[in-house]
């Protein structure tokens, strides 16, 4: 197993500290969890849960065999106590996140967990409509006039990359979208300075910046999670269209060594619809009334999108 990218690393840990969920791991969770996994971590030295769990893994990411260990206790049915709801919702979101790294972690028939490579079997799981069709207009979620028409016209030239199998362009022009949305919210809402001193944001390397329009990517998504402007399973994968963007680069997409397709791109618009959603939930002064879809199921961003499209 060749290893794996330090941004996955840090969804990874987000994962297994569970914030929020019924799985969620207390401190001494954490270090029960890894001693579980065969690792020897000594004591907690008082650093927030995330970046403490975050250090772990980015400390041993070049050990193959280590890293293994954790994903597959990560999805080990043992670990939720006969929670067989927990263990499914893990083990659908490990898998999702390690879709970019082309792996996936799957039960043997004594329901041991073994990483395996490629993506993982489709699971017929039922749709949550508000991650597959956006609920405002761009106008509704943007506030600078001028950035709307942008990223309006960056909405239909995904969907006319998507239909004419151009899976390269859709997935940059993806994560322009993604960083467009997100650079208008951190332009017009309120960031803490303190945000950037947190132990979270050190482990993270997230930078600050005088401006705005300085932020790079990963920094808009982290603030933009940390002020709950958007959930956390849009977060999660954020990340992740942010390197398809730099594919916009040959020499990111060489050492990819793999090219989007029609499959990554119906995977990763759900984050940015997510995204898109969450934001118009969120902004201050209210999005006003919200956009209808079309009826008919009329492919497109406000509609169904359809494999035939």
């Amino acid at each position: 197993m060749e290893p794996i990218d330090e941004q996955t690393l840090v969804a990874v840990a987000e994962l297994i500290c569970a914030d929020g969920k019924q799985y969620y791991r207390s401190v001494k969770g954490l270090v029960d969890f890894f001693r579980r996994a065969g690792w020897d971590v000594g004591g907690y030295d008082g650093e927030s849960r995330k970046a403490w769990t975050i250090a772990q893994l980015l400390g041993r990411r070049d050990d193959a065999a280590a890293i293994e260990q954790v994903l597959k206790r990560m999805a080990d049915p043992r670990e939720y106590q006969q929670d067989w709801e927990s263990a499914d919702e893990v083990l659908e979101a490990l898998n999702y996140l390690l879709e970019v790294e082309n792996l996936h972690v799957e039960l043997d028939a004594d329901l041991r967990p073994v990483v395996r490579t490629g993506r993982a079997a489709a699971r017929d799981l039922p749709v949550d409509i508000s991650r597959q069709k956006l609920q405002y207009s761009i106008s509704e979620i943007v506030t600078d006039q001028r950035l709307v028409a942008v990223l309006e016209q960056r909405v239909i030239e995904v969907e006319k990359c998507r239909a004419n199998g151009c899976h390269l362009a859709a997935m940059i022009l993806l994560g322009s979208l993604l960083e467009g949305l997100l650079l208008d919210a951190a332009e017009n809402r309120t960031i803490p300075e303190s945000i950037w001193d947190e132990p979270e944001a050190k482990a993270e390397n997230i930078r600050s910046a005088n401006r705005a329009d300085k932020l790079p990517l990963q920094s808009l998504i982290y603030v933009a999670h940390r002020l709950k402007w958007i959930d956390t399973d849009a977060y999660r994968i954020a990340s992740a269209v942010r390197d398809f963007r730099n594919l916009v680069h040959p020499n990111a997409q060489r050492k990819l060594e793999r090219s989007p397709d029609e499959d990554t791109v119906d995977m990763y618009w759900p984050v940015f619809v997510g995204t898109a959603n969450d934001l118009g939930r969120t902004r201050p002064d209210g999005p006003g009334e919200r956009t209808k879809a079309p009826s008919g199921g009329t492919p497109g961003p406000w509609g169904s999108r359809s494999r035939s499209s």
